[in-house]
């Protein structure tokens, strides 16, 4: 079960910061010629949020020397000093201060009491590098850098305090039990001196440590959601895992990661929480992602069950011991997979029927057998080696061949694939036409069924042909209306949209809603095209099972490469040198990641990408008739959005 604290998500500081910025960016970017916007040093310590917005191209910057007239600048949420602001002044420069009102009262008071002639002690965070906080590095600007900064009881004896009036105040987000220690120490040395100690310790942090550990106590696990600098997340993790286990993570990737070690199931109480900085946006794509992998792992347990009872099946001690063998072979690769499919087609059902059976298992299994059938025939057309992690169909019958004469060896073995292959799609037909024979839908699967394959097809088509076109026919044109077409036809309609509907169809539903999905899951399923497209050049050859350099030598044509064509011609003649390159090495790899991320054409795809899986989310979120499978689906998007292979 999932807890959420009552109180969650960004305090009021941190809020004010992200509204000014995103109100600020909305305003310009409607403008003819807009403004630059920078942030003065790091907005908050929320990495999520700093990335988002280097993708607008607001970037935080380190030196006021960076910017001129044409620059508007962000004071960051932690405060800056008395100088700072000072210069901004002087140079005319725009700026919106997006600074915690908290910290602010505390800056006022530290410039009163300074011109006062009071001695200024400021109870702050010590960081690993000798430093402090940012928030205490910009309170100290407001008393000319002559404050005396302290982090714990023992720092306290080392106090040299010649003045007789002395402000004590604290870092906003400091623990406010060791702050108030350190306080009474600092009176029980210096009381005979004017000691005036102020509490500036903020309330919304200790209000989320509040309901955080409310939950902490009833639940298996907590996760605390906070970037790995912020002083207030690193209390709120100590706190909680104090009373629970407790994991800190600062985006999801980090939480698969936790999600994939950990034995945790539909039983476990997990609860979620944030440091002051964290959006709710994120704690909620947390529980979706969890939710998301906790329906998974169990759907992903039976379908692994039956495919491998299943595949038992397919072996007849009638055949020829030839046939026997290249079934073996199939049996062999037709598992191990993601079974993405398979999660999809029982979340179509389940939505559409209302029903929690395990009636689509036998379509589940006929997808899954569908895909090795046309992965077999896609590693033979790329000359692919390695599949799942294992040696390819016709690999295996090379090196299992005894000839020594390889040319006619890899003919029989592409030839082997090819038949093996087209086996597997009719055994993926028997599947269906066995297990549903007597339902009234048969009809209607099967012709949704063959429109899959056939949608797949087409797209191969135009996956083969182009590559040959640019690279052998001389043809002067390299269309991304081409390559998303393909990805449509040939990723979107087997990946997301088929099993999707297919599993709507079984259940019997209208065809109104089917056409409404297959428009959300062909964005889901271009994205996710998109994404194999980057995986496939920056991914780790040993982590997602095939070789990294197989899209380049293959000549693939891909939005990675149809960006650099079309839009950035200057560095075509470099690409050329190793793209289409017979024998790729890792080398040449480098250089090619490289080139992609000089011309921009990564960051370009990726933000494609972002732009199809948000639509996706826009989507699915309009949908009332999901229910609890509404969060699955979100999940899967996160999922699909950081997957690594």
């Amino acid at each position: 079960m999932m807890y959420i604290p009552k109180i969650v998500g960004p305090c009021n500081g941190s809020k004010k910061a992200i509204d000014i910025i995103y109100n600020l960016y909305e305003r310009e970017r409607k403008k003819k010629n807009p403004k630059r916007i920078v942030i003065y040093k790091e907005i908050l310590h929320n990495k999520n949020i700093i990335e988002d917005l280097k993708n607008k191209k607001i970037e935080c910057i380190n030196s006021l020397q960076e910017i001129d007239k044409n620059t508007i600048v962000i004071i960051r949420a932690h405060g800056e000093s008395e100088d700072i602001y000072n210069y901004l002044k002087e140079n005319v420069i725009e700026y919106y201060d997006a600074t915690c009102v908290n910290v602010l009262q505390t800056h006022d008071i530290i410039c009163q009491k300074y011109y006062q002639n009071y001695d200024i002690v400021i109870i702050g965070e010590k960081l690993k590098d000798g430093g402090y906080h940012l928030e205490v590095m910009g309170s100290n600007g407001w008393c000319q850098y002559n404050a005396k900064i302290i982090s714990n009881l023992f720092e306290v004896d080392n106090l040299d305090i010649v003045k007789n009036d002395i402000l004590v105040v604290c870092q906003t987000t400091f623990n406010e039990n060791d702050a108030l220690l350190i306080a009474d120490k600092i009176k029980k040395i210096y009381h005979k001196k004017n000691i005036e100690f102020i509490n500036t310790t903020c309330k919304g942090p200790k209000l989320i440590q509040k309901y955080a550990l409310e939950i902490a106590k009833k639940c298996d696990y907590m996760v605390i959601i906070g970037g790995k600098n912020s002083h207030n997340t690193n209390e709120l993790y100590k706190l909680c895992n104090e009373v629970t286990p407790s994991i800190k993570i600062f985006n999801l990737g980090e939480l698969y990661e936790w999600l994939n070690k950990t034995d945790i199931n539909e039983s476990t109480n997990i609860g979620i929480t944030g440091g002051a900085s964290v959006q709710e946006k994120e704690i909620q794509e947390c529980r979706q992602l969890i939710e998301f992998y906790l329906f998974y792992k169990k759907e992903k347990a039976i379908i692994e069950k039956y495919i491998n009872d299943y595949n038992k099946k397919f072996l007849d001690k009638k055949d020829n011991s030839i046939v026997q063998d290249a079934i073996k072979k199939f049996i062999k690769v037709n598992t191990s997979g993601k079974y993405l499919r398979s999660i999809l087609l029982s979340l179509g059902y389940k939505i559409a029927s209302g029903q929690n059976d395990d009636f689509y298992i036998p379509l589940a299994m006929a997808c899954e057998t569908f895909q090795t059938s046309i992965l077999i025939h896609d590693d033979i057309i790329d000359n692919a080696t390695k599949r799942r992690g294992m040696d390819t169909i016709p690999t295996v019958y090379k090196h299992q061949f005894k000839s020594k004469n390889g040319k006619k060896s890899n003919i029989v073995a592409n030839s082997l694939g090819i038949c093996i292959g087209d086996l597997g799609l009719y055994l993926a037909n028997d599947i269906i036409l066995k297990n549903y024979q007597h339902n009234a839908n048969l009809c209607k699967i099967l012709e949704y069924y063959n429109k899959v394959i056939v949608n797949t097809i087409k797209g191969e088509i135009i996956d083969v042909k182009l590559p040959y076109n640019l690279q052998y026919e001389k043809v002067k044109t390299c269309k991304e209306s081409d390559i998303m077409e393909m990805y449509y036809l040939k990723t979107a309609w087997y990946t997301t949209i088929g099993p999707f509907c297919l599993g709507c169809l079984l259940a019997d539903n209208n065809r109104i809603e089917i056409d409404e999905y297959e428009i959300i899951f062909k964005n889901l399923g271009v994205a996710f095209q998109i994404k194999d497209d980057i995986i496939g050049i920056y991914g780790d050859s040993n982590y997602i099972g095939k070789p990294t350099n197989s899209d380049i030598s293959e000549f693939k044509q891909t939005i990675l490469y149809s960006y650099v064509y079309n839009h950035k011609g200057k560095y075509l003649k470099n690409l050329h040198k190793f793209y289409g390159k017979a024998n790729v090495t890792e080398s040449d790899v480098e250089e090619v990641k490289k080139i992609f991320i000089e011309s921009g054409a990564l960051e370009y795809a990726r933000e494609k990408m972002d732009n199809l899986f948000d639509e996706s989310i826009k989507q699915i979120k309009k949908f009332n008739n999901l229910g609890k499978y509404q969060n699955i689906l979100l999940g899967l998007i996160n999922y699909l959005r950081i997957r690594q292979k």
